[in-house]
């Protein structure tokens, strides 16, 4: 499987402006959540219908998180399943495996 090496790098630079950590950090984790939305896709390729993948962000309660998974749908408004791959805590510039 390819990887978006400019989304990865481009992810990596979002975490060390808002986590403050070292490059180094920022794209370990960038990396493992690439690796981990990958993986919830071929896991979501087990079934047969429309995949896609998602990152969602959400800042509440002095928390700072990315979201990641993948949907599949039976066809195109019908929601089959829901695979959460994690999040990424992006104060701490850590990758969080669900």
């Amino acid at each position: 499987m390819k990887y978006n090496k400019a989304e990865i790098m481009r992810t990596a630079w979002q975490i060390r402006r808002k986590s403050g950590c070292g490059m180094s950090q920022a794209l370990t984790t960038a990396w493992a959540a690439a690796k981990a939305e990958i993986d919830a896709m071929e896991q979501a390729g087990a079934y047969n219908g429309i995949r896609k993948a998602y990152r969602n962000d959400w800042q509440n309660y002095g928390k700072d998180r990315t979201y990641i998974g993948a949907k599949v749908y039976t066809n195109a408004w019908n929601l089959k399943r829901d695979i959460k791959a994690g999040y990424i805590d992006n104060q701490k510039g850590i990758f969080v495996a669900a």
